[in-house]
């Protein structure tokens, strides 16, 4: 090990020996900040499936018929509702 201490390595042995350890570090540093950055959109995703389901059982509950499927307008009615229209 004194031995490899004491050898002076070159610019391009040194680029070789850590260019590896860098490029994952920006790697994983990357996507750490793009698995963060998705966390608002999952969570407006959430909620307006939540909103959807919301709207399509309380659609479905007060339905004359008593039918448990949605239906095509009950479903479009839903997503105008909870797209704000």
């Amino acid at each position: 090990m004194d031995a490899h201490s004491e050898q002076q390595l070159t610019v391009r042995e040194m680029v070789r020996a850590h260019a590896y350890p860098v490029l994952a570090a920006i790697s994983s540093l990357s996507l750490l900040c793009i698995a963060v950055l998705l966390i608002p959109q999952a969570i407006k995703t959430d909620r307006y499936n939540r909103c959807i389901d919301a709207q399509i059982a309380m659609r479905a509950s007060i339905n004359p018929k008593g039918e448990t499927a949605p239906g095509k307008m009950n479903y479009l009615k839903a997503v105008e509702h909870c797209e704000g229209f």
